[in-house]
């Protein structure tokens, strides 16, 4: 097996979950309320992780949240992406649009504003670009990065050097968080 290919833990014929139909503005914007409900029920939480689709729900959900409670403070203290699914614009969403947010024209209550660690691969094929777009719609006063020689994926045992780039950059957003609060 080439260093470029991957095996594949499940059988490419089986169905998965997603939190949401990614072509359904309606499915999205029930995730986010599930989610919301999810944290009320359940928390408080320091923060949210979330890997590819989950981390672009998490990021519009922080986003949501900051726009329709600018006053209150976020239900998290920091946010820790992998390989960051692109988020998508809320005020669209309740206008039952999907629209990914652009960081050139986004507004200005429309980024992660905690401490955010982005991580991602540089040979990331299939979704090339998104986590780049995550990371810049964080708060550049709080986000932190590294992005490491795998694909969509989370480090793994084989990718060591990769695991301590990513400790780091997780490591900064925790303190980030610890001098925000």
């Amino acid at each position: 097996m080439s260093s470029r290919e991957t095996t594949r833990l499940l059988p490419a014929t089986d169905e998965y979950f997603n939190y949401f139909d990614p072509s359904s503005a309606d499915s999205l914007s029930a995730a986010l309320d599930q989610l919301e409900a999810y944290i009320r029920s359940e928390g408080p939480f320091d923060g949210v992780i979330g890997f590819s689709q989950g981390a672009a729900l998490a990021a519009t959900y922080l986003i949501r949240t900051a726009q329709r409670h600018p006053a209150s403070a976020l239900p998290f203290r920091l946010a820790i992406f992998f390989s960051g699914g692109r988020p998508l614009d809320p005020r669209s969403l309740a206008e039952g649009r999907l629209l990914f947010l652009d960081p050139a024209q986004a507004a200005a209550d429309s980024v992660v504003a905690l401490p955010a660690a982005n991580i991602w691969g540089r040979n990331d094929t299939l979704w090339p670009g998104t986590s780049e777009v995550l990371y810049a719609l964080c708060d550049p006063a709080g986000r932190s990065s590294f992005i490491h020689e795998e694909g969509h994926d989370i480090p793994g045992a084989r990718a060591k050097d990769a695991i301590i780039g990513s400790v780091k950059a997780i490591r900064r957003a925790i303190d980030s968080a610890t001098l925000v609060h």
